[in-house]
């Protein structure tokens, strides 16, 4: 498993507020009830967004899983762009392409405001895209 494919914590979090109810392959989890670190395990079938169990979980989608997600349910498509600077990233209505939010400058290469990876410019674009959601109420 390689973990940046997958979304963080938080990202897991904003997603099952935004109603994300799809089977995963992993799914965060608190290992010891007396901490607040969260750990990633492999699932089975029926093992993601319970709140019934006796230790807090929710869904781990991978990025790609959450992006097609965003796009395929709640119309939204974020793109991820490359140049020589690093990566950035777009969010758009996926009907008709109209730009709803272009990144931001808050990439991890501090000179440039882009982004390092992919991975981290996606992540930060399906952030942006939930944080989106929550302001219309959707």
């Amino acid at each position: 498993m390689n973990t940046e494919d997958y979304v963080s914590y938080p990202l897991a979090l904003a997603l099952k507020k935004a109603r994300f109810d799809e089977p995963c392959d992993h799914y965060w989890y608190k290992a010891y009830a007396n901490s607040d670190e969260m750990s990633m395990r492999q699932a089975s079938a029926d093992d993601f967004n319970s709140d019934d169990w006796d230790v807090p979980h929710c869904s781990a989608p991978t990025l790609a899983q959450a992006q097609k997600w965003l796009r395929e349910k709640k119309k939204i498509d974020v793109l991820v762009w490359n140049c020589a600077c690093g990566y950035g990233w777009e969010v758009s209505k996926a009907e008709n392409g109209t730009g709803l939010i272009l990144f931001d400058d808050n990439g991890d290469n501090k000179d440039s405001g882009c982004w390092t990876s992919y991975e981290s410019a996606l992540s930060a674009g399906i952030a942006a895209a939930l944080e989106l959601i929550e302001k219309e109420g959707e």
